[in-house]
């Protein structure tokens, strides 16, 4: 017993020494004690003061895995409801783009809309919507098979399927509309976020933390071969699966005290699932990543693997199957996440050291706030022990009420009998809210949403919190740029004042253009200097940008730098020299093959020329075009063509074909007008054509030779969605045509009107109706070659191509059409059979595109 008590006052002597040691004073003087805090925050404030009590860090690693990383926001969902904080994600591939949105704002129930409206596989296609084209572009759709670009002179090979656009703008698009905005600093974000990638010119991984966050998340998923690499600061950047599929060691480089990896890592393929080029790599990159991700599920203070079981990473279906498995194997360990929280949190503190016993009390500064609000279990007791701990739990707790902007501890007297005094500084009072703004939105607005209490202490959680409200209505106006540049306290005035930046573009600059001229490209961006960046102007403008044809790939991002907004564009330009190839053949105009030669960008101002030649064994055509999408920076518009052509058609009389004739046409057409937006056109056109037509059977009586010298003004909306098959959209269009042999000295005088109306209307997903009508009328002196024709499978089923003809036509029509999954790579495959009342009985079979 002796021993005992020997061995108590030997122990608490020690305390003594130790407690003295670490103040490294005298046990009868003044010792002060400060809460650990965090340097790495801040709020832009001015006049003002306020610390951040340091905290325990709590990373989250998110692994690639294709779509079984949807198993990730089940993860997310299952720490939010049990109040799980982290401060840091790091995602790699699918785990930057979860990781990525949610750090940006979005909830895990948006996420799973998100990934179930998103159509994967179309964002394996870079072709532009058919909407966003103007009429120069959509009268000029894609009929080529094979596609050949030059970089001087030689063939330039693309490094990927697919540039990588649609996924970029899909990402981008959604992240403007995002509660947080990175603003060049990925650390400005809810949750501060690193995407991990793979440099493919130094064989390096790299951590975005900076800089475009859409583009770093574009960069973190870019698949070689699928996707072409994301271009920045001289580097390739591509999938960080390819170094690092589970990067443990990112989150410890960045401060991390316990990091939780979440591990959804593709298994090896099969063999049968190793059939195209990019599987192939797949596979590779899966084998070199093994070693290291086993090394990094080591290093994590936590692992959580959802059951995916064989899930491939191809597969986009059952999301809400591996959202669960991600939320049932989180839920499995919160326990053991909650100890290892507790335990590390002492640990940051260091050693909870026991410095004495308290004999008084007191809490100094306070003037305006009622001591019960802050003395209230407080852990600090007189007449008890006193710990280190309990010193920090109680300035944590001040910290927690919002009211202070400092506080830390005095102790007076001897370890046997401690006088403890709080010394706390109040913030000030507020009597007076006033914003500083463009006036974007009304004051009015402001202040609901920022309804601060006045002639009271100001309380710092509270207005962080509502500035944060206060930033969602910019959000979701479209103002995403929006941020608080100062608060600022007027002492004279007791007035807090709140100055907002709201995303005014002080400047544009372009990068990356070598060729295409700058105003081709302002020209099709909305946002201008001097007006406010909104989310729906950007996300148009690089769709128009992308649109062009001009880029393989638009980005853009805001840069901050001494007050200044400048709007940065940055593209990529394509080979504008290139070659095409094309064919098609079917039952009844047997096959054609062509070859263009043209240049894409003439001049650098969009200007397009090409050559154009055709070969079949039922015509023959060469042609020069020449034409600009847009005059300058108007919408008006162009084209100018030369063109020889041969046509061999059949003659039919009483639906039995008699013969055929030859018709060859010499001219040059010239059209300018003015595109209406990108919904269609009106224009003027000129027309000089020398016609001859031949036959050699008796029967047919429309041989000749025609000057055809016309003016014609015409009209065309044209909304459909793609070609050639639409699903939905409107394509109507009119034309008035006069020959004039005074003026103009065509062999013959006519007038002509046509006019054909079109709907196509998406029933379900792959079932689409179309209606069509259609009709022409003309004098009595039009000439043959300019007769309406009916017939073939575009024109009137059950009859042969062009066996109606005739100064007037009226034709009506529906289509039923059911859409197949497979594609061809010929281009469209098109098999048909026609009853004509009886009469007739037509097969149709045609491959290939028209032209």
């Amino acid at each position: 017993m002796k021993l005992a008590v020997n061995s108590k006052i030997l122990i608490h002597l020690i305390s003594l020494l130790l407690t003295c040691s670490l103040f490294g004073q005298q046990p009868d003087s003044l010792r002060k004690i400060t809460l650990p805090h965090d340097t790495t925050r801040s709020y832009p404030l001015v006049n003002l003061d306020y610390q951040f009590p340091r905290v325990l860090k709590v990373s989250l690693v998110l692994s690639g895995g294709g779509a079984r990383g949807f198993a990730h926001i089940g993860v997310l969902k299952a720490f939010e409801e049990k109040h799980i904080p982290f401060d840091l994600i790091v995602g790699s591939s699918i785990g930057s783009i979860i990781g990525g949105f949610y750090a940006a704002g979005y909830s895990p129930d948006q996420l799973v809309e998100i990934v179930k409206t998103t159509d994967w596989q179309e964002l394996y296609s870079d072709k532009n919507y058919r909407t966003n084209l103007f009429w120069s572009q959509k009268s000029n759709p894609r009929r080529h098979i094979l596609e050949l670009r030059f970089d001087k002179g030689i063939p330039y090979i693309p490094s990927a399927l697919t540039p990588g656009q649609k996924i970029f703008h899909a990402i981008y698009s959604r992240l403007l509309k995002a509660n947080f905005q990175a603003s060049n600093n990925f650390d400005n974000l809810r949750v501060a976020f690193r995407a991990v990638t793979t440099d493919l010119l130094s064989g390096k991984r790299v951590v975005l933390k900076d800089g475009n966050l859409a583009e770093a998340i574009t960069a973190s998923v870019t698949f070689p071969l699928l996707f072409a690499p994301v271009e920045r600061d001289g580097m390739w950047l591509v999938d960080g699966g390819i170094r690092d599929n589970l990067p443990v060691d990112v989150a410890r480089e960045n401060g991390s005290d316990i990091t939780i990896a979440v591990d959804v890592t593709s298994p090896l393929r099969t063999a049968d699932n190793m059939r195209v080029p990019w599987q192939l790599a797949d596979q590779v990159t899966t084998i070199m990543m093994q070693e290291p991700t086993r090394e990094s599920r080591k290093m994590a203070d936590v692992l959580i693997e959802p059951n995916v079981g064989k899930h491939k990473a191809s597969d986009f279906s059952e999301v809400d199957q591996l959202v669960q498995a991600g939320y049932e194997a989180a839920l499995r360990k919160i326990d053991s996440i909650r100890t290892l929280i507790q335990l590390k949190q002492k640990k940051l503190w260091g050693e909870n050291r026991y410095l004495g016993k308290v004999e008084e009390i007191e809490i100094l500064g306070l003037e305006h706030t009622e001591l019960d609000t802050l003395s209230r279990e407080m852990v600090t007791q007189s007449g008890y022990s006193l710990y280190l701990y309990d010193l920090y739990q109680d300035l944590q707790r001040f910290y927690r009420t919002g009211l202070l902007s400092d506080a830390y501890v005095i102790l007076w007297g001897t370890p046997s009998a401690y006088r403890v005094e709080f010394h706390l500084r109040e913030n000030p009072i507020i009597e007076h809210l006033e914003f500083k703004t463009f006036g974007v939105l009304p004051d009015s607005l402001l202040r609901r949403y920022l309804d601060l209490p006045l002639h009271r202490v100001l309380n710092f959680h509270l207005l962080f919190e509502k500035l944060d409200e206060l930033r969602n209505v910019y959000v979701q106006k479209g103002y995403s740029f929006a941020h608080v540049t100062a608060i600022r306290f007027q002492p004279a005035q007791d007035t807090l004042q709140i100055e907002i930046d709201e995303g005014r573009i002080d400047s544009i600059h372009i990068q990356g253009y070598r060729v295409t001229r700058d105003y081709i490209i302002l020209r099709e961006f909305p946002p201008k200097p001097g007006q406010v960046f909104t989310a729906k102007a950007a996300s148009e403008g690089i769709r128009n940008i992308y649109s062009t044809g001009l880029f393989d790939r638009v980005s853009m991002y805001v840069s901050r730098k001494d007050s200044q907004n400048t709007l940065i564009i940055k593209v990529k330009e394509k080979k504008y020299l290139l070659m095409r190839l094309g064919g098609n053949a079917s039952l009844e105009r047997k096959g054609t093959a062509f070859l263009e030669v043209a240049e894409d960008n003439l001049l650098g101002r969009n200007i397009k020329a090409s050559l154009w030649g055709t070969i079949g064994e039922n015509e023959r055509t060469a042609e020069f075009k020449f034409y600009s999408v847009r005059l300058f920076k108007t919408l008006l518009t162009y084209r100018l063509r030369l063109y020889y052509k041969e046509r061999w058609d059949n003659f039919y009389r009483d639906l039995e074909r008699t013969g055929r004739y030859l018709t060859i046409r010499r001219g040059v057409w010239f059209v300018i007008g003015q595109q209406i937006e990108r919904l269609g056109s009106i224009t003027g056109e000129l027309r000089w054509d020398n016609i001859n037509i031949f036959s050699s059977e008796p029967s047919f009586s429309y041989r000749g030779a025609y000057r055809i010298r016309s003016l014609i003004l015409r009209s065309v909306v044209d909304k459909r969605d793609k070609l050639p098959f639409p699903e939905r959209g409107i394509y109507n269009r009119w034309y008035w045509e006069t020959g004039n042999q005074r003026l103009l000295g065509s062999s013959e005088a006519f007038t002509r009107f046509y006019i054909s109306l079109e709907g196509y209307y998406s029933l379900f997903s792959a079932l689409t109706y179309r209606i069509q009508g259609e009709g022409g009328s003309a004098d009595l002196t039009l000439p043959f070659s300019e007769f309406f024709t009916l017939g073939g499978l575009f024109n009137f089923p059950g009859l042969h191509e062009k066996e109606r003809f005739g100064r007037q036509m009226i034709h009506l029509g529906n289509e039923l059409r059911y859409k197949f999954r497979w594609h061809s790579l010929l281009g469209p495959i098109r098999f048909a059979f026609a009853n004509l009342t009886g009469k007739q009985q037509v097969f149709y079979f045609s491959v290939g595109y028209r032209f």
